[in-house]
């Protein structure tokens, strides 16, 4: 039986995705949930990875950051990303926590972060672990 989380982790901003990972696996440590990690180059990458994986995992985390620019680039990332995220989660019913920052500046996305500020990374698997846990309760109920 599948008992894993997958956190997908898009590392085109290593520093800011990291704090986001620790974060994350200090949250699931805690509450003894086991997981697995796999780094993609940027945020449109990952719904990939969730669909692939879709079946071998109880919960997923998506993990990384947008910052705004001068182009519409930020504006294009962000929609793709988080319309074919939530695509993938509706469609399959899965537990899902999104921890993708869409931030103004290098500022907002560290102390969004930061273990000792905002903790995203960590809100993200507690939202994954919430989910788990009423997906689970419906299926019992049934």
């Amino acid at each position: 039986m599948k008992k894993k989380i997958l956190i997908v982790q898009a590392n085109y901003y290593s520093k800011i995705s990291e704090l986001l990972l620790c974060g994350a696996k200090k949250q699931l440590e805690n509450n003894e949930y086991s997981y697995d990690i796999i780094s993609v180059p940027g945020a449109l990458e990952i719904p990939v990875i969730i669909e692939e994986f879709k079946d071998s995992y109880i919960g997923f985390i998506s993990l990384g950051c947008v910052i705004r620019g001068e182009t519409s680039h930020y504006d294009i990332v962000t929609k793709i990303t988080s319309d074919h995220i939530f695509k993938v989660v509706n469609k399959n019913k899965l537990a899902h926590g999104f921890g993708l920052l869409t931030v103004e500046n290098i500022e907002q996305a560290i102390e969004r972060s930061d273990l000792q500020k905002k903790n995203l990374g960590g809100n993200a698997a507690k939202v994954c672990m919430e989910m788990i846990n009423l997906l689970n309760k419906k299926k019992n109920e049934s």
